[in-house]
């Protein structure tokens, strides 16, 4: 029994999947209560409490330490000291447009993220709800950034959340205020399936949040990302506000790391990662509210899309490397490209396909078929482009032996 306690708390399955996995002459609502009173037993509790006034509490299993030494020692990894400032600010850059764009997407707007890098880099007008949302999102992760000396506040969450919701709310009026009454967080059925806390009760838990947040010397350490990640529950669960709950929460997320020294945060999104499987996501956070108000299910989470994040900012970074002595080989050389070309051997090599058809350089360099094909077999004449066919389509792909 000893052995299967520690097996399902180092596993953190939840009851439905212990269930499916308990040796059949165990019984499930026995072995749960066991494993419950076991977890509870080497639980850590944090002074924030659910409404049944029951304080948070989560358990660190060692997978859960081990994955947090992994985290802090890519954090630490001289790839991040040593990336060049150019490549520095276009990853920076990429990741606040990112982070924007998908924290929107799962709230759900509908864009592209080809139209956000244009609302950013063109300054466009949004046209609709879904780019404001994109573009306060940016604008609230810039603000992060400028203002990460400031203490956790208040004042801080309220300015905060008044850029995210800029131009985006029913009523204006409440940019940037507690709200003042209730809230039903419904499916896509419009069935209400989570009612936070009364809005009475909103201030008193948010001042025990901002407190708790701005110990600095606590009895027990509690890693940096663990608070983090625990900060982001917690807003979602009070719901302090009528709308804009969960893109500031990430939003505050990223604030608490990036004003802890997590600088190599900058560089990626973790709405990206989120947004890849909402399902997870939200399940986590369910799993804190079916089961005793454990925390574990969502710091797991949470651990886990961040390893996600950093293994792919780590092939973001090599891929700007591999581009910038592309091109220098190009520039040795002395290939002539116009400037077309030369936008597109930049762009290409941060695609995920690596590759362009005739179509698409029309649309991304606004040109007519006859010069985009022209552009093209010229780069593939200078082997610096391959020229394959797919179905009835030519498609010209990266040359890695130029």
């Amino acid at each position: 029994m000893e052995d299967l306690l520690k097996q399902y708390t180092e596993n953190y399955f939840n009851k439905v999947e212990v269930g499916y996995r308990l040796p059949p002459e165990l019984k499930l609502e026995e072995f749960w209560e066991k494993l419950l009173a076991y977890r509870k037993q080497n639980a850590k509790v944090v002074p924030l409490k659910d409404q049944k006034e029951n304080n948070f509490w989560y358990v660190m299993p060692n997978s859960l330490f081990k994955k947090l030494h992994e985290i802090d020692s890519y954090g630490r990894d001289s790839l991040y000291s040593m990336v060049k400032k150019e490549i520095e600010n276009e990853l920076i850059r990429e990741s606040l447009i990112e982070e924007a764009f998908y924290s929107s997407v799962i709230e759900g707007a509908f864009s592209t993220l080809k139209r956000a890098r244009e609302l950013v880099a063109k300054k466009d007008t949004p046209k609709n709800n879904s780019e404001q949302m994109i573009l306060n999102n940016f604008n609230s992760m810039r603000f992060i950034l400028e203002n990460q000396q400031r203490e956790f506040s208040h004042e801080l969450i309220l300015e905060l959340h008044k850029i995210t919701t800029d131009k985006t709310l029913e009523d204006q009026h409440y940019a940037g205020r507690y709200r003042d009454d209730w809230v039903y967080i419904t499916d896509t059925q419009g069935q209400i399936v989570y009612t936070p806390p009364a809005a009475d009760k909103i201030p008193e838990a948010m001042q025990r949040l901002i407190d708790w947040i701005r110990i600095e010397k606590e009895e027990e350490f509690i890693h940096p990302i663990i608070k983090a990640a625990i900060l982001h529950f917690y807003f979602v669960y009070l719901h302090p506000f009528f709308d804009g709950n969960g893109r500031t929460a990430r939003a505050l997320f990223y604030f608490y790391l990036i004003k802890n020294q997590y600088d190599f945060f900058k560089y990626f999104s973790i709405s990206a990662i989120v947004n890849k499987n909402r399902g997870k996501y939200y399940k986590a956070i369910k799993d804190v509210e079916d089961y005793d108000s454990d925390l574990t299910y969502f710091l797991v989470y949470m651990v886990e899309a961040i390893l996600r994040a950093i293994a792919e900012v780590k092939s973001k970074i090599a891929e700007h490397y591999q581009r910038d002595f592309y091109l220098a080989r190009i520039r040795e050389e002395k290939v002539p490209l116009n400037s077309r070309q030369e936008k597109l051997m930049r762009k290409v090599f941060l695609w995920k396909e690596k590759e362009i058809e005739i179509k698409k350089y029309q649309e991304v360099f606004g040109v007519v078929y006859q010069t985009a094909r022209a552009d093209l077999l010229d780069l593939v004449e200078k082997n610096l482009l391959k020229k394959t066919k797919k179905g009835k389509k030519f498609v010209f792909t990266l040359n890695f032996e130029f």
